[in-house]
C-alpha cells in the first residue's frame, strides 16, 4: 500500500475498529436487496390511495359533512401523480356499476390513450423446506385472516357500487388523466358527461365534485381556444349554484367567469360581475379564495385602485399553497411588484429573490432598480429589453404608467440635493424632451405635494424649501394606522379560518346530569379540604 501511494481508509485505525467497520459495511450491503424487495408496486400504491379516498368519501356521504368531501378533493393532487391507464381501468371495474351509462364511455376514452399496461407483480412461490414445517400453522392462521379481510373488502366494494359519488369521483380522475395526456376533445366530452351525471342525482354531497367538473371542463375548452363560446353556459351554471346555495360551486364558477373576462381584457364586465356578486368565504376552499383575490387585484389595478389591488394581491400570495403552485405565485408576485411600485413603494429584495422565482422576476428587478434610482434612461432600456415578457405577463400597460413614478423619484432626489437649480439642468438629469415639459412636470409634482419647492418662470429655476421633520407631520400616524389595520385584518381572517367542533345533541348534558356532576365535584372538593386539614 505504501509503495502504490494509495492509503486504505482502515489503515490509520486499530485492527478491531477496522474489522468492525468492514462488517458493518457488509451488513449494509446485505440490507440493500431486502429494502428493494419491500418497495411497493406503483399500481398497488395507487389503488390503496384510491381506496383511502373512497373510505373518506363513504364517511362524507354517511355523515353529510362537507369537510370530509373537501378532504377527498385534496387527495386528488396526490392521486394525480399516480394515475395510469391500468389503475383507472381497475378503478372503473371496482367502483363503477356495470349498468352505469358512463362506464363504456370512460373505457372507450382510455382505450384511445397509448400507454404500456402495468401488470401487478405476484410473489414467486417456492416449495417449502424442511425447516419451514413449524411455520405452517401460523401461515394457516394468517391465510384465514386474509380470507376474512378479503370477504370484508368484497362486501365493502359491493356497497361502494351503490354510492354515486364514487362513480363520479372515478369519472373525475379519468377527466384529469385525459387532460394530462393532452386529449382535450375527449377530456371536454368526459367532463361534460360528468357534469350531467352529477346534476342528475341532485345530491348536496355532489357539489364539490360538480365544481371540479366545471373547472376541468372550462380548462379543456380554454386550451382549445373556445373560451368565448362558453361564457353564457358559465353564467347559467352560476345562477343555478346561487339558487341551490351551493357555495363551493359559486366560488369556482365566479373565478371561471372572472378568468374568462380577463382573458379577453373585458375589465368593465369583470368589474360589474365582481361588484354585483359576493364571494362565499364560508365553504369555499383556500385555493379558490386565493384565485378570487388575484383576479380582483388585477381588476382594481387597471382601475387605478392601487391600495386595494396591492392588499388583495398580497393576500392571494399568502393564501396560495407555499410548497406547490409555483406558477400561480410567480404571476401574483409579478402584478404585486408592479402595483407596489405604482404606489410609490420599492419592493423588498427578498421578494424579488425568492427560491424558484429569480429568473421569472429578473425583468421586474431591473424595473424596480430604475424606479428606485429615478433613472429614466435605465427604465426605458429595461422596458425595451423585456417588452415581450411584459406583454406575455399582461403587465405592460401597468408598467407604462411607472414612467411618472420614475420622474417623481428623480425630482425628489434633485429637490433634496439642490436648494436652487435651473430647469435646463433638471431636464438633462431626468432625460426629458424639453424645458417646457420639465416646467409643467415640476409644477404638477409641486401641486401633488410630491416635492416642496417653487418654480420661478422668469428665471427658469426651481427653488427647494427647507426639509421639515417627518415626525412633525401626520406620516408616522398614517404608518401606524396602516400597520394596526393590517394586524386586525390578519386576526379577523385567522378567526374566520378556525374550525370548531360541532356538538351533537346526543352529547348535550341534561339538567339532572349536570346537577349530579356538580354535586360529585363539590363532594370531592370537600373531601380534599378535609384531607388537607
Amino acid at each position: 500500500a505504501s509503495g502504490s501511494g494509495i492509503c486504505s481508509p482502515f489503515a490509520a485505525m486499530p485492527k478491531d475498529e477496522a474489522d468492525k467497520m468492514k462488517d458493518e459495511g457488509k451488513d449494509e450491503g446485505e440490507k440493500k436487496p431486502e429494502e428493494e424487495e419491500k418497495k411497493v408496486d406503483p399500481l398497488t400504491a395507487a389503488m390503496n390511495e384510491l381506496k383511502n379516498a373512497m373510505q373518506t368519501m363513504e364517511k362524507a356521504v354517511s355523515s353529510k359533512e362537507s369537510r370530509f368531501m373537501s378532504r377527498v378533493i385534496r387527495q386528488v393532487t396526490k392521486l394525480r401523480r399516480m394515475l395510469s391507464k391500468t389503475m383507472l381501468s381497475q378503478g372503473i371495474e371496482t367502483y363503477v356499476p356495470a349498468d352505469s351509462p358512463v362506464r363504456e364511455q370512460m373505457i372507450s376514452f382510455l382505450s384511445k390513450i397509448d400507454e404500456p399496461m402495468q401488470v401487478e407483480e405476484t410473489p414467486s412461490t417456492t416449495p417449502p423446506k424442511e425447516g419451514d414445517k413449524m411455520e405452517t400453522e401460523e401461515e394457516k392462521e394468517k391465510s384465514e385472516e386474509e380470507k376474512a379481510k378479503e370477504k370484508e373488502l368484497a362486501a365493502w366494494h359491493k356497497k361502494m357500487l351503490g354510492v354515486p359519488e364514487a362513480e363520479v369521483f372515478v369519472q373525475l380522475l379519468v377527466t384529469i388523466y385525459l387532460l394530462d395526456k393532452k386529449a382535450c376533445e375527449d377530456e371536454i366530452a368526459c367532463a361534460s358527461s360528468l357534469i350531467q351525471r352529477a346534476q342528475s342525482f341532485n345530491r348536496r354531497t355532489m357539489d364539490q365534485l360538480l365544481s371540479r367538473g366545471y373547472f376541468y371542463w372550462a380548462r379543456g375548452i380554454e386550451l382549445t381556444g373556445r373560451s368565448s363560446q362558453v361564457r353564457n353556459e358559465l353564467l347559467a351554471a352560476y345562477r343555478t349554484a346561487a339558487l341551490k346555495h351551493d357555495q363551493v360551486g359559486q366560488a369556482t364558477l365566479l373565478n371561471l367567469l372572472l378568468r374568462n373576462y380577463l382573458e379577453f381584457n373585458l375589465y368593465e364586465q369583470a368589474d360589474t360581475l365582481m361588484r354585483r356578486t359576493e364571494f362565499p368565504e364560508g365553504d369555499a376552499s383556500n385555493n379558490q379564495l386565493a384565485r378570487y383575490l388575484y383576479y380582483t387585484g388585477r381588476i382594481k389595478a387597471v382601475q387605478l385602485e392601487y391600495t386595494d389591488a396591492f392588499r388583495n394581491l398580497q393576500q392571494a400570495a399568502r393564501k396560495a399553497p407555499q410548497q406547490s403552485a409555483l406558477g400561480f405565485r410567480k404571476t401574483v408576485y409579478k402584478f404585486s411588484i408592479v402595483v407596489q411600485l405604482l404606489l410609490g413603494e420599492i419592493p423588498d429584495r427578498s421578494t424579488l429573490s425568492q427560491k424558484g422565482m429569480v429568473g421569472a422576476l429578473k425583468p421586474y428587478l431591473d424595473i424596480s432598480q430604475a424606479v428606485r434610482v429615478g433613472d429614466l434612461e435605465a427604465f426605458h432600456k429595461a422596458m425595451q429589453e423585456h417588452a415581450e415578457t411584459f406583454k406575455a405577463d399582461k403587465t405592460y400597460s401597468l408598467i407604462v404608467r411607472l414612467r411618472h413614478n420614475v420622474i417623481k423619484t428623480g425630482l425628489k432626489k434633485i429637490n433634496t440635493a439642490y436648494s436652487k437649480i435651473q430647469l435646463q439642468d433638471v431636464c438633462e438629469k431626468l432625460g426629458l424632451d424639453s424645458v417646457e415639459d420639465t416646467e409643467f412636470i415640476v409644477a404638477k409634482c409641486i401641486q401633488d405635494a410630491v416635492i416642496d419647492a417653487t418654480v420661478n418662470h422668469a428665471t427658469q429655476t426651481m427653488m427647494s424649501k427647507a426639509n421639515l421633520d417627518v415626525y412633525a407631520t401626520a406620516e408616522p400616524q398614517m404608518q401606524l394606522h396602516k400597520r394596526v389595520a393590517f394586524c386586525l385584518d390578519m386576526h379577523n381572517q385567522a378567526v374566520k379560518a378556525m374550525r370548531y367542533a360541532e356538538n351533537a345533541k346526543a352529547e348535550w348534558e341534561s339538567a339532572e346530569e349536570r346537577r349530579e356532576r356538580l354535586k360529585q365535584e363539590e363532594e370531592m372538593m370537600n373531601e380534599m379540604d378535609e384531607e388537607e386539614f
